[in-house]
């Protein structure tokens, strides 16, 4: 090809190159560039590659130099983007997202009662009627419960690498499941999640008091000590978020429904959003470190300083960013 039929071929794709770099370098903030804005990446690799053929086909100086300057330019930019996503990253998880929970605190200690009421009265009752797990929990489930919290059983045994792997790619699927279910669950007036906290309940409670009764209770909370407290409370969380989304189906608060979903709905994702990130370093603490042979007494200090870090953690983010 010639060096002016690839010039023709290639000028107003660089001109849209230009163009957008010269709005992200001005600052400008319009429609049109906000819309060419994930274009970037795409314009940025045809000019690197514009440029490796110019050299290669020796086009001259002056074009190899225009499209060097523009490939520059374009991984400024780009990698400043990068950059700025990272910003927003720790923006989000260190401030936006504790202060979102404190400002839910109505919902968060209503969904809290309603999870935590019926776990511990169903472990009492359970404890003194261990057959009652068999109503809340199918008899082969009993049985693989047994087995792995047993005192002799596998959670004696020192597991290795692969399988901790395993394990913690089990736990994110299966554990953040349950929250986007709860939260999914809202959609129904908020009564969804409601009926989920409570089930969560009921089962927790039928579990610990079962193995209360038949003495296994000290494999299961030297097992789930570490990573207990990310996990149920970003259950209830996300329940939170559910009812929220809930409510505005109920009480639109002098909107019609759907600009009231328009509205909150991604302050609801962005409450899932950050339960599901403490559900996955949950599932993190589950697969490399619960289920490792170590002494009581280690075990419940993690998990004691785990439920200390995760309780500053909600109730101090951001707070100094706000003030």
């Amino acid at each position: 090809m010639k060096r002016e039929a690839f010039i023709a071929a290639r000028h107003e794709r660089w001109q849209r190159f230009e163009s957008l770099l010269e709005a992200l370098r001005s600052g400008r903030k319009d429609a049109q560039a906000l819309e060419a804005l994930p274009e970037l990446p795409r314009l940025y690799r045809h000019v690197c590659q514009d440029l490796a053929l110019a050299r290669r086909r020796m086009y001259g100086r002056e074009l190899v130099e225009r499209l060097n300057l523009m490939a520059l330019r374009g991984r400024e930019q780009l990698y400043r983007a990068q950059s700025s996503y990272l910003a927003q990253v720790r923006q989000f998880f260190g401030a936006d997202f504790p202060r979102l929970v404190r400002e839910e605190w109505r919902l968060f200690w209503i969904c809290s009662a309603l999870f935590l009421l019926p776990l511990v009265g169903v472990a009492l009752l359970a404890h003194s009627r261990p057959d009652l797990l068999y109503a809340v929990v199918d008899a082969e489930s009993i049985e693989q419960f047994e087995a792995m919290y047993d005192p002799a059983g596998k959670l004696a045994e020192k597991r290795g690498a692969a399988a901790n792997v395993r394990m913690f790619a089990f736990y994110i699927r299966n554990n953040v499941g349950i929250d986007f279910r709860i939260f999914a669950s809202g959609l129904a007036f908020g009564i969804g999640s409601i009926l989920a906290l409570i089930y969560n309940g009921v089962h927790f409670g039928a579990v610990a008091g079962h193995f209360l009764a038949i003495g296994y209770e000290e494999e299961l909370f030297v097992f789930v000590a570490g990573h207990s407290s990310w996990e149920l409370v970003a259950m209830v969380i996300s329940a939170v978020a559910g009812m929220r989304l809930g409510s505005l189906l109920v009480a639109p608060l002098a909107r019609s429904r759907s600009r009231a979903l328009v509205e909150d709905a991604p302050r609801c994702l962005r409450l899932l959003l950050g339960a599901a990130a403490m559900t996955t370093l949950a599932a993190l603490i589950e697969g490399f470190w619960s289920a490792q042979p170590l002494p009581a007494s280690i075990k419940y200090a993690v998990g004691a300083l785990m439920w200390l870090l995760m309780i500053v953690y909600l109730w101090l983010g951001g707070r100094r960013r706000a003030a």
